[in-house]
């Protein structure tokens, strides 16, 4: 009876063990994925964005690129501080893949690649 209780006092040990080092890790795991979202998600969406403004603005094309990596700085600044202020990691990388695909679609509609 009493190593039956020893050897379960031992494996709710262990678990509370896992558990804890499980809950570590996931919160290490989510702001590096956080990271990642805000510098690669970031500089994605940030030149994908640029190369559509560069083409759409109703400028010389020299002053339109002037002027759209002027906005660079701003707009890559805005989507690395939001990344960070939304709670849910899902919407975060939903909505960074989904815009840049959606802007990188026109830009080739725009370009007349597809």
């Amino acid at each position: 009876m009493h190593a039956q209780s020893v050897k379960n006092s031992q494996t709710v040990s262990i678990t509370s063990k896992l558990s804890h080092i499980y809950q570590a890790h996931s919160y290490r795991i989510a702001v590096f994925s956080r990271f990642l979202a805000a510098i690669l998600g970031g500089y994605t969406f940030t030149a994908v964005f640029t190369s559509l403004l560069s083409i759409t603005l109703p400028l010389k094309k020299s002053d339109a690129v002037l002027l759209s990596v002027s906005l660079t700085i701003l707009i890559y600044s805005c989507v690395f501080i939001w990344v960070f202020a939304v709670k849910s990691l899902i919407r975060i990388w939903i909505t960074i893949l989904l815009t840049t695909a959606g802007l990188a679609l026109l830009l080739s509609v725009l370009k007349g690649w597809l």
